[in-house]
C-alpha cells in the first residue's frame, strides 16, 4: 500500500497535468495506480480515468464525515499498488478563510505524505519564502515534499537548497513548455475526451517527468502512509454483504437509466458505484443518439454536462425527448442535476443564441447568463416533501455554471456555504429532483437511499400497474383510446405564433394554451368557437356532520336555476356563448314546492346513480358499481358534447358539502394536515371550521391507507360529482377535447384521473387559483398553472368561464394579426423566453 496526495499553492498550479503525467509513468513502471481527487471536482477525474482506464474518485471532507472518508479510500487503493490525491485549490483552502473541505484537511485525516506543486512562472527567490510559509503555517501539515513547476533547469540546484531549508525533499522539476499544457475551453471546463492528441501529451508529460522527477522516490514517500483503520475494512465487508444480499433477489433489482454521451458527462463515478453497492444495475443510454429510453428502467439520471453545445442534436430527437417528459411525467423517478435540468426545460439556448426545444419537463428557458452564476457547495432545505428530503430537512451539495433558468422553481432553500446567501429555487416533488446543484451520494446518503426506494416503488408499482391498467381498462375500456398530443400540430402552432408581428411569447401562458389545443384538436388552426360548461350535481352524506351552513335542498334549487339559465354561471357563460350543461348525478331532494321530479327536470341531465352519497364517517360513500357508473357518466357526457360539435369544455359542479369531500380528498392524495386543506366553504363559522377539519382528520385516519388507490379512495369519500368529473376529463382526452379545471372540486377530480391515466393531463387546462387552500399544492401537484387570481369561491363552473373570453381574446390575435411576413418585417429572434 503507497498513498501521496499532490497538492499545490494555488489554481492552475499544475497539479492535474503532474498527477496524469505520474500516473502515466506509474503505469508504465507495470504498476497499477489510483488518482483521486480532493473536493467535489468530477472533471479532473476524468483526466485521470482516461489515463489510468479504470474508475476513478472524489473524497471530499465537506460532503463526507471522516468514517466516510476512510471507507471509500479502503475500498480504492484495495485495488491499487499507488494511490495518487490530487488536491484542490491551494493546499490550505477549504470553505470560506478556512481548512475545511480543504486538501490539507484530507490528508489529515487520511495521514497522506503531501507533495506541493510550486508554480514558479515568475518567482525565483520567493520560492523559499512559499515553501517557508507553507510548512510552518500549520504544525502538523504533511508536506515531504516538493514538485518545481515551469522552473528552469538552471534554477532547480537553488529551488532545491531552498527547499531543504525549509525541510521539505525536493522531488524534481517540469520546465515551462507550451506544448504539455492541458487546455481549457467552454466555461473553463473540459472533459478528457475533448483535448486534442490528450494521449501524445500525456505521454509528452510522463517522457520529460521521467527525466527531471524522482518518481522512485515519489513511491517511496508514498509508502511512509498509514493504512486505514480496520474499521474501514469492517464497513467495507459490511457494504459487500449488503450489496450481496440486495441483489440475492433478481426479480427486485432495480434498473436505472443514466444518461452518459458527448452532452452528459459530468458525474461522480462515486455516485454509480454508492448505487451499485445497493442493489442498482445501471443502464446507459445517449440522448443524442438513442430514440427512447432503455426498456424496464425504475430510476433515470440525468447528470450534468454540455447539453448546450448540443442543443440542435437533442432538440432534433424527438422521440427521446417525448420519451423522457412522458416517463417522467407518469411518475418514473428522476434525478437532473445542472445540464440534465436545462434539458428537461421547455426551451434551451445554445451559445450562438439560437433556442431549442427540449424535453418540456418545466416550462422554461435555460439561457446563458455571460458569467458564472453559482459556484461552491450549497446546503438544500427542503420546503416541503419531496423525494430526496422531507419538508425542512437539509442536502449537501455542489454548484458550478453559466447558463440559467427563467423558471428556477421553488422547492428548496439554498444556502452558499461560503456566504449564507440564500436562493429560493429547484423543482422537487415526490418522484423528482430537478435543479442546477450535483449531489454527491455517499456524502448525502439519506437522500440517494431516498431516491432508491422510490426507485423500488415504482417497480413495485409499475408491476403492479401493469395488472390494474388492465383491470382498469376492463372497466373502462376508453382508456385504452388515449393518444399523445399532435407534436407536429403543436410545432406548426408555435411556428405561427413567432410569426406574428408582436413581441415574442407575448401573450404568455396564453400561446402555450393554445400551442397545446392545437396539439389536443390536431390541428395548429385551432377552433374554440363552440363552448360548454359541464356542471356535475350531487349531494354529499357528509352533511350529517354539520359541515356546512345549508342543507341539501340548496342543491336542488340551484341545480334547477341552471337548468332554467338563471344561475350564477349562466349569467356569465351568456356572455360568451357559451352552453351550461347541469348534470344530475346524484341529486338527494326534489325542488321544494314543486311537483317536478328533479330527475324529470327540464333541461338537467339525468345521469342520477344515487340519491347522494353516503356518509363517509359511517361507511364508505358509495359501492364500487355506483363510482365506476358516476364515472362513465363524465365520460358518456364528454361522447354527447363531442358528437354536438362542442370543441372546449369548462368543469364545474354543484353540491352542499362538496368542499369537505374534495378537501378530504386533497388532504390523503397530497398527504397534507388536515388543517391546511380546509377552507370555510360557503362560509362557515369558526366553531364550523374546526368541526370540517376535525372531519376532514377523521377520513385521512380511516382512509389514507387508499392514498395511492385513488379509485378506492373516491369510493369511499366520495362524492358524486367528483366522480363525474374525474369521467369527463378521462372524457376529455379519448374524445380529445381540452378540458378547463374550475376550483378545488374540480382540481382533486383532475388529479384522480392523472392518477388513474397520466396522459390525461395533457388534455387539461386551468383557469383560476381560488380561495381554498388545497387549490395551490393540488395545481403544484398536476404541474400546471393558474392565469387568474381573483380569490374566486363560488363554484359551479365560474371560475373555469371566465377562462373562455382571455382565450377568445388570444384567439383574435393567433387568427387575425398581420405576420411579419405580412408587413415585410424581419421576425425576431427567439433568444429566449420573454
Amino acid at each position: 500500500m503507497s498513498r501521496v496526495m499532490i497538492a499545490a499553492t494555488g489554481s492552475g498550479s499544475g497539479k492535474t497535468t503532474i498527477v496524469c503525467g505520474l500516473c502515466q509513468c506509474i503505469k508504465d513502471m507495470g504498476l497499477m495506480p489510483l488518482a483521486l481527487k480532493c473536493g467535489p471536482d468530477y472533471i479532473d477525474s476524468m483526466f485521470h480515468s482516461r489515463v489510468l482506464n479504470m474508475k476513478t474518485g472524489n473524497l471530499d471532507s465537506w460532503f463526507c464525515d471522516e468514517n466516510t472518508i476512510k471507507e471509500l479510500l479502503f475500498r480504492k487503493e484495495s485495488e491499487s499498488d499507488i494511490t495518487i490525491i490530487e488536491g484542490v485549490m491551494g493546499y490550505y483552502d477549504g470553505q470560506g478563510f478556512s481548512t475545511k473541505g480543504s486538501s490539507y484537511e484530507i490528508a489529515d485525516i487520511t495521514d497522506t505524505p503531501v507533495i506541493l506543486v510550486v508554480n514558479c512562472r515568475g518567482m525565483s527567490n520567493s520560492i523559499g519564502a512559499v515553501l517557508k510559509g507553507y510548512k510552518e503555517y500549520i504544525e502538523n501539515n504533511h508536506i515531504q515534499g516538493v514538485i518545481f513547476n515551469n522552473l528552469s533547469s538552471k534554477l532547480y540546484k537553488d529551488a532545491s537548497m531552498a527547499a531543504h531549508m525549509a525541510g521539505i525533499k525536493p522531488l524534481g522539476y517540469l520546465p515551462v513548455n507550451k506544448a504539455i499544457a492541458l487546455e481549457s475551453r467552454h466555461l473553463g471546463l473540459v472533459t478528457s475526451d475533448e483535448i486534442e492528441h490528450f494521449k501524445e501529451k500525456v505521454d509528452t508529460i510522463a517522457a520529460l517527468m521521467k527525466e527531471s522527477i524522482d518518481i522512485k522516490g515519489i513511491i517511496e514517500l508514498g509508502h511512509t502512509a498509514t493504512k486505514c483503520k480496520t474499521g474501514c475494512e469492517l464497513n467495507a465487508s459490511d457494504s459487500k454483504a449488503c450489496k450481496k444480499t440486495e441483489k440475492s433477489n433478481k426479480e427486485d433489482i432495480i434498473h436505472i437509466a443514466v444518461a452518459r454521451d458527448e452532452a452528459f458527462c459530468f458525474l461522480y463515478e462515486d455516485n454509480l458505484e454508492f448505487l451499485r453497492e445497493y442493489g442498482c444495475e445501471l443502464v446507459y443510454f445517449s440522448p443524442l443518439r438513442d430514440k427512447k429510453l432503455p426498456d424496464d428502467i425504475d430510476g433515470l439520471l440525468l447528470y450534468g454536462g454540455y447539453p448546450e453545445l448540443h442543443a440542435k442534436e437533442l432538440s432534433d430527437n424527438v422521440s427521446m425527448r417525448n420519451d423522457i417528459a412522458d416517463k417522467i411525467r407518469g411518475g418514473l423517478p428522476c434525478i437532473a442535476e445542472c445540464g440534465g435540468y436545462l434539458y428537461l426545460h421547455k426551451k434551451l439556448e445554445a451559445p450562438d443564441k439560437k433556442v431549442y426545444p427540449m424535453a418540456g419537463v418545466i416550462d422554461g428557458t435555460g439561457y446563458n447568463a455571460g458569467r458564472l452564476q453559482r459556484f461552491g457547495y450549497m446546503t438544500l432545505t427542503a420546503g416541503r416533501n419531496t423525494m430526496l428530503a422531507d419538508k425542512g430537512k437539509s442536502f449537501s451539495a455542489h454548484e458550478f455554471h453559466y447558463w440559467n433558468s427563467d423558471c428556477k422553481g421553488d422547492t428548496y432553500s439554498v444556502t452558499k456555504a461560503s456566504d449564507g446567501s440564500v436562493e429560493i429555487e429547484g423543482y422537487g416533488s415526490d418522484t423528482l429532483y430537478a435543479g442546477f446543484p450535483h449531489i454527491y451520494f455517499p456524502g448525502n446518503k439519506e437522500a440517494a437511499r431516498r431516491f432508491i426506494k422510490t426507485c423500488r416503488c415504482y417497480r413495485h408499482k409499475v408491476s403492479g400497474i401493469d395488472k390494474d391498467i388492465e383491470k382498469l381498462a376492463a372497466i373502462f375500456p376508453e382508456l385504452t383510446t388515449i393518444k399523445a398530443l399532435d407534436n407536429n400540430a403543436m410545432k406548426q402552432a408555435e411556428k405561427h405564433w413567432d410569426g406574428i408581428a408582436k413581441p415574442l411569447h407575448g401573450l404568455g401562458m396564453f400561446e402555450d394554451m393554445i400551442v397545446q389545443i392545437a396539439g389536443i384538436q390536431g390541428n395548429a388552426d385551432v377552433s374554440i368557437d363552440k363552448k360548454a360548461v359541464v356542471v356535475m350535481c350531487a349531494d354529499n352524506g357528509i352533511v350529517e356532520e354539520g359541515v356546512t351552513q345549508t342543507g341539501q335542498e340548496v342543491t336542488a334549487v340551484v341545480s334547477c336555476n341552471m337548468a332554467d339559465g338563471i344561475s350564477s354561471v349562466c349569467r356569465m357563460a351568456d356572455c360568451v356563448n357559451a352552453k351550461v350543461i347541469p348534470v344530475n348525478i346524484g341529486i338527494a331532494q326534489d325542488l321544494p314546492g314543486s311537483l317536478i321530479k328533479t330527475e324529470d327536470y327540464k333541461g338537467l341531465v339525468n345521469r342520477r346513480v344515487m340519491p347522494g352519497t353516503k356518509n363517509f364517517l359511517k361507511e364508505p360513500a358509495m359501492t364500487k358499481q355506483q363510482l365506476i357508473k358516476a364515472v362513465k357518466a363524465g365520460i358518456e357526457q364528454v361522447k354527447c358534447c363531442k358528437d354536438d360539435g362542442y370543441n372546449i369544455l369548462a368543469t364545474g359542479e354543484m353540491g352542499i358539502g362538496n368542499t369537505t369531500t374534495s378537501a378530504a380528498l386533497a388532504c390523503i392524495l397530497l398527504d397534507m394536515n388536515p388543517g391546511e386543506v380546509t377552507g370555510r366553504g360557503a362560509g362557515l363559522s369558526d366553531e364550523g371550521l374546526l368541526k370540517k377539519t376535525e372531519v376532514i382528520r377523521k377520513a385521512k385516519e380511516m382512509y389514507g391507507i387508499y392514498k395511492n388507490d385513488p379509485l378506492e379512495l373516491l369510493r369511499c369519500i366520495g362524492g358524486l360529482d367528483v366522480a363525474g368529473l374525474t369521467g369527463v376529463y378521462i372524457g376529455g382526452a379519448v374524445y380529445r377535447l381540452p378540458v378547463v379545471v374550475d376550483g378545488v372540486i374540480s382540481a382533486v377530480a383532475a388529479l384522480i384521473a392523472v392518477r388513474l391515466c397520466p396522459a390525461v393531463k395533457d388534455y387539461i387546462l386551468v383557469s383560476h387559483q381560488g380561495k381554498e387552500p388545497a387549490i395551490k399544492a393540488l395545481l403544484a401537484e398536476l404541474d400546471k398553472k393558474a392565469v387568474i387570481h381573483a380569490e374566486l369561491a363560488l363554484g359551479e363552473g365560474t371560475g373555469a368561464v371566465m377562462l373562455f373570453p382571455l382565450l377568445d381574446m388570444a384567439m383574435q390575435v393567433y387568427k387575425e394579426n398581420t405576420t411579419f411576413d405580412d408587413i415585410q418585417i424581419t421576425a425576431y429572434e427567439d433568444y429566449g423566453k420573454c
